[in-house]
């Protein structure tokens, strides 16, 4: 008798774990700004924000690795893979993680012939502002409110007119009281969807994203 041993082998992707998870953060900080919270729950609003920011910007960086590593489609099966465009940045795939993460998408596109995705546009201008504030979080130093006016990121985060916290009051600082907010949550997930999907546009396949549509409805 001979015994034939079969077995298989799995990956995880963290892209939609990260969006669909900081979607319902958004939910929840909603649902603490409808209310009267305690200061706890105030802690656990701004906590929720920050995973937000945080999970949106690593879902972009995670793709980005799914990209260079399994190739454009590597979501779809082995059927779907484009072989031309994995065996392009496969050797690259070490280099261009050692990029920022809107020059690794630039090079992704060019390196495959692809569209290039403008600066000028609101998906790379977003998700571009939405990196800077999950680095500023990341390497957060605090600062007086009048340093905190003459830095160009705040100002462009006040050009997105979003809405702040019903609980805290306009005299505070706008970083982070009056911005971090769950309009804030909701925009970081909005953003990195918008643009992971129109890289995928580019790339001519089906977005990894498209079978969470129904999950980030509403926000």
């Amino acid at each position: 008798m001979v015994t034939v041993r079969a077995t298989a082998d799995t990956r995880y992707s963290f892209t939609a774990q990260f969006l669909c998870s900081s979607a319902i953060f958004a939910r929840r900080c909603a649902a603490i700004e409808r209310a009267d919270p305690d200061e706890e729950t105030r802690t656990e609003h701004r906590g929720l924000v920050t995973a937000a920011i945080m999970q949106c910007t690593a879902a972009v960086e995670a793709e980005s690795a799914e990209l260079t590593i399994h190739g454009p489609g590597h979501h779809l099966g082995s059927n779907g893979i484009d072989k031309r465009g994995r065996d392009i940045l496969v050797p690259l795939a070490k280099l261009i993680d050692r990029q920022e993460v809107m020059e690794r998408y630039t090079t992704i596109l060019h390196l495959l012939g692809k569209r290039p995705l403008s600066k000028s546009n609101k998906p790379s201008q977003h998700m571009a502002i939405l990196v800077k504030v999950r680095n500023e979080l990341v390497h957060y130093k605090s600062q007086w409110g009048e340093d905190m006016k003459r830095k160009d990121l705040f100002k462009a985060l006040q050009q997105l007119h979003l809405s702040k916290p019903p609980f805290v009051s306009p005299h505070t600082n706008f970083f982070p009281h009056q911005f971090m907010g769950a309009a804030c949550a909701a925009w970081s997930v909005r953003t990195a969807i918008i643009f992971l999907n129109t890289v995928y546009e580019r790339l001519e396949i089906i977005s990894p994203l498209d079978p969470y549509r129904t999950q980030f409805e509403g926000l």
